[in-house]
């Protein structure tokens, strides 16, 4: 498989994942190991898993969108190379504060796939 097919599967895929993340903040599992926290502090959890969500989602769509113009483009590798530390310091923070997660593990190897392929274009 080529280079630039693995990077829009990849990125596809984090911004997939970023979704289920949305998706995910509103389930019983979620929301209801929340009831705990006082009203604002639910609220505050509430935006920080759905601002990691969308993170998910953006970075995965610029890397989708931008993946095949940054060679050809040298302004773009600026924001590329960003965009990938972002998602690698995503990655990073969610394995280490969430191990036992699954779906930490699961952005961790994406995430590091996909920069692999990235460092790997032509």
């Amino acid at each position: 498989m080529k280079t630039k097919a693995k990077i829009q599967i990849l990125s596809i895929s984090v911004a997939l994942l970023g979704g289920v993340h949305i998706i995910a903040t509103f389930s019983p599992l979620i929301s209801g190991g929340l009831e705990v926290l006082t009203p604002a502090k639910q609220n505050a959890m509430t935006y920080m898993s759905l601002m990691c969500g969308a993170l998910l989602i953006v970075c995965g769509l610029l890397v989708n969108a931008l993946h095949s113009k940054v060679s050809e483009f040298r302004f773009l590798q600026t924001p590329w190379r960003i965009i990938l530390v972002a998602l690698s310091v995503d990655a990073i923070a969610a394995v280490a504060f969430m191990p036992h997660n699954p779906f930490a593990w699961l952005t961790f190897v994406l995430v590091a796939s996909l920069v692999i392929a990235s460092l790997c274009r032509k």
